[in-house]
């Protein structure tokens, strides 16, 4: 072996933890616990003094924990206290859907119960995905978290800074810094040889090449290690030290190997004095290399997550879970002691939340034998974690409702209710509830204050009743009560004097005694918005009086139009696994075609005093049903947009897209990611990282002088930026312009080869809502939106 420049090559053995993928998840729970007590025995056994091991995830450590003996417990202390077992901070391997507040709470747990041990949990590790949200690190940071260790796999993803093995120092908006080492792949070491491979596999052939390898296996580390540390010496590499994490097979939630050690043992008998290979903890890798990166670079900005694009691929179960998500964090908001009251509830919503929010998804099977019973039966499991979140939320909601005087009876035509904004917004805010009547029972209704003054109310149709609906102004947390009881709907007459309506009872005449209804199928205006729409074409012009221009940009799909977009498996030339696996980094292949909803009737459902309903029925391929709701306030500058999507089955690579691409060229778009920094998309990235696509936590908002506008979206976290095209993939460069490319909301996909779901078929509404904003401050724009997603709590008081 030649000498290198690289004198040590820290091993990092560990399990990659995917909560299903491999087997159903509380199989790969129970193994991930057993794997903690096979290393405490390892380790026991002075044979194996230099073995190391290191939890991956904070979440099997807390599972080991509850099956584990006092003994085993104190074992695992011991060892950590010792630096001879990594700890790694990282909860679960997630996805931006995680609340980051969760994460917080869980990680200073943990962090208080090793201190009482005399264990500082300063280190984490991460391993395949491909991002971790800023709200994560601060997380972390704010939990006294120093060093983070990444493993990004690039299958349709990428590493961030253009090269992989390299240090730098992420920094917050508080100048508090995270140090990273921004690693090869997971399974690097079981490719070099750490771990013998005597089955070739994609990543020994692409790395090693396809030529003979040595059969003795210290000789085979030794020369793929003499490559390797080549290859990266002839790039650039730095420093005289390597990083490669290994795993005891070349799979997920893989077993301790003592036979890395042995390899390891073997290797540096006979070559340790040119390269040295040492087994160790996080601990230990993170006193080793920290002196040595103190002038890392700093960067700052969001690890975009180039796998992102998982959740489409169960729009209904994540809609389900967004929901669960706002339910806790309303109960929280009515209940400060929430733990004190319901910690049993409590801690089974997080508990849920955080393992829907983990990134495996499904079976790795899942695209390719969608019909067998281990792929149905994790689709369900993980379904149910954010099922058993919704029910504990939704339990703890209704103990606090009795609490504070609901009477769970919702019969009564007249009666008093309570209405309290569990937000910080001052300012007029729509309230609605409703009555479980028949419509002659409630056929209109009078809301009046406690001071006597009558509100303008509408009476609508509800699925169980009536709804009641009005408009008053609270300050932050004021609750206020109401009185409500029958109102006798008036008689209307048709006035025969005035020539708007013809006898069939059809008013499509201009005339000025009813300025409104002729216009609707074209037209509608408040003193807010004028909208255009025409049938074959959707919506022309939403023109915001407020600023005197014109949102929707004059080309391109129009706004709110939703588009399927399909890429055809090529039966003879592709299968569902291969068509997928061609797309590299992009989201189509090259012979995608999009299919925009056509608009074919305009129907006004209601109009009242408070509020009038728009539905733009229309047909799109790949759907039975597809149409457009609009809900415009007579007193609020917002619009409620809701899609109502019945989507078919098909095992082509699909998406369905809503455009929410607004004209407005001098306003920056920001997004937040885990409820901490604003950040705009394009801009406010680390170098290298995906611009494609991104998660927001509840919408986007352009702000600029004046003002702005707010898009609040309840159900779906997905944006897409950019054509709708395949090309070539551009990695972020932090340029302006790339912050105002079309913006898209991406409901649905099913275009990854793994595990991630095939079937996108089924019936759901999609609900938005537009705000205009004087807000021009981004990060007060964006508490602004979150604060939107919360409707005021009403309670029908007994």
């Amino acid at each position: 072996m030649k000498q290198h420049t690289i004198r040590t090559v820290y091993a990092v053995h560990h399990s990659h933890t995917d909560i299903g993928y491999t087997d159903l998840q509380e199989h790969v729970i129970d193994l991930q616990v057993d794997y903690i007590r096979t290393a405490l025995r390892l380790m026991q056994d002075p044979a194996h003094a230099d073995f190391r091991w290191n939890c991956e995830t904070l979440y099997c450590v807390e599972q080991f924990f509850k099956a584990a003996t006092p003994e085993e417990q104190q074992q695992f202390l011991t060892l950590a206290a010792q630096g001879r077992l990594g700890l790694s901070a990282n909860y679960l391997n997630f996805t931006d859907l995680l609340d980051c507040g969760i994460f917080a709470r869980r990680l200073a747990a943990w962090r208080e119960r090793f201190a009482q041990a005399g264990i500082a949990l300063n280190t984490a590790m991460c391993a395949d995905i491909n991002g971790i949200s800023m709200g994560q690190r601060d997380a972390m940071l704010d939990n006294g978290i120093e060093f983070l260790y990444t493993n990004i796999h690039c299958h349709h993803g990428m590493y961030p800074l253009y090269q992989n093995q390299n240090a730098y120092f992420w920094e917050n908006a508080a100048g508090h810094r995270l140090l990273v080492w921004n690693g090869e792949h997971y399974n690097l070491g079981n490719v070099l040889g750490l771990r013998p491979n005597h089955i070739p596999n994609f990543m020994t052939q692409d790395r090693l090449g396809s030529g003979p390898a040595p059969q003795d296996d210290v000789e085979a580390l030794a020369q793929n290690l003499d490559n390797y540390l080549t290859e990266c010496e002839e790039n650039g590499y730095p420093y005289d030290f390597i990083l490669a994490s290994v795993s005891g097979v070349f799979s997920d939630n893989a077993p301790p190997e003592p036979l890395i050690l042995q390899t390891i043992q073997g290797y540096n008998q006979k070559y340790g004095d040119t390269v040295q290979v040492r087994m160790v903890s996080l601990q230990e890798l993170y006193a080793a290399i920290a002196p040595k990166l103190r002038d890392a670079p700093v960067f700052h900005g969001d690890l975009n997550d180039w796998w992102a694009n998982g959740v489409g691929s169960t729009p209904y179960a994540v809609k389900h879970y967004r929901d669960a998500c706002r339910s806790y964090e309303l109960a929280r908001r009515l209940d400060p002691d929430l733990e004190a009251h319901d910690p049993a509830l409590a801690r089974e919503a997080e508990d849920n939340l955080l393992l829907y929010a983990e990134h495996t998804w499904g079976h790795s099977a899942s695209i390719t034998n969608p019909y067998e019973s281990m792929v149905v039966d994790l689709d369900m499991r993980k379904n149910g974690y954010a099922s058993r979140a919704h029910e504990a939320a939704a339990r703890m909601l209704g103990r606090i409702a009795r609490d504070q005087g609901d009477c769970l009876r919702y019969y009564a035509t007249e009666g008093t209710i309570q209405v309290h904004n569990p937000t910080g917004l001052t300012g007029p805010r729509a309230v609605e509830f409703y009555v479980e009547t028949l419509p002659a029972g409630l056929p209109d209704a009078v809301i009046r204050t406690e001071d006597g003054r009558e509100l303008r109310c509408q009476v609508s149709p509800h699925p169980r009743g009536r709804r009641i609906s009005f408009v008053d102004t609270f300050a932050p947390g004021e609750v206020k009560r109401y009185t409500y009881y029958k109102k006798e709907a008036e008689e209307t007459r048709l006035n025969t004097r005035h020539c708007y309506v013809g006898a069939e009872r059809i008013r499509d005449i201009v005339n000025a005694f009813d300025p409104v209804t002729y216009r609707l199928p074209y037209e509608f205006e408040n003193q807010f918005f004028r909208l255009e729409y025409q049938v074959g074409k959707g919506l022309c012009r939403l023109y915001d009086k407020r600023s005197g221009r014109d949102l929707l940009p004059k080309e391109g799909v129009p706004f709110f139009t939703p588009v399927y977009e399909c890429t055809p498996v090529r039966p003879g030339i592709t299968d569902v696994y291969e068509e997928r696996r061609l797309l590299g980094r992009n989201i189509r292949g090259q012979h995608a075609k999009q299919y925009p909803a056509v608009l074919e009737e305009v129907v006004c459902e209601e109009r009242g005093p408070v509020f009038t309903i728009l539905r733009l029925r229309g047909s799109m391929t790949g759907s039975m049903h597809c149409d457009v709701v609009l809900k415009l306030y007579e007193d609020l500058p917002r619009i409620d947009l809701r899609l109502e999507l019945g989507k078919t089955l098909s095992t082509d690579i699909e998406s369905v897209y809503l455009p929410l691409t607004l004209d407005l060229p001098d306003h920056q778009l920001w997004l937040r990611k885990g409820g901490r920094e604003a950040m705009r998309p394009g801009v406010d990235q680390l170098p290298g990282t995906n611009m494609e696509y991104s998660m927001s936590d509840d919408g986007l908002a352009w702000v600029g002088e004046g003002g702005g506008v707010l898009l609040a979206a309840m159900d779906t976290p997905l944006y897409y930026f950019g054509e709708l095209r395949h090309h070539p993939i551009r990695l972020c460069e932090r340029a302006a312009e790339d912050n105002h490319r079309p913006v898209w909301s991406w409901l649905m996909n099913n275009t990854w080869e793994t595990n991630f779901k095939l079937d996108l078929s089924g019936f759901a509404e999609y609900r938005y809502t537009l705000h205009l904003t004087e807000e021009t401050d981004p990060e007060r724009a964006l508490d602004a939106l979150h604060e939107q997603m919360f409707a005021p709590v009403v309670r029908i008081l007994g």
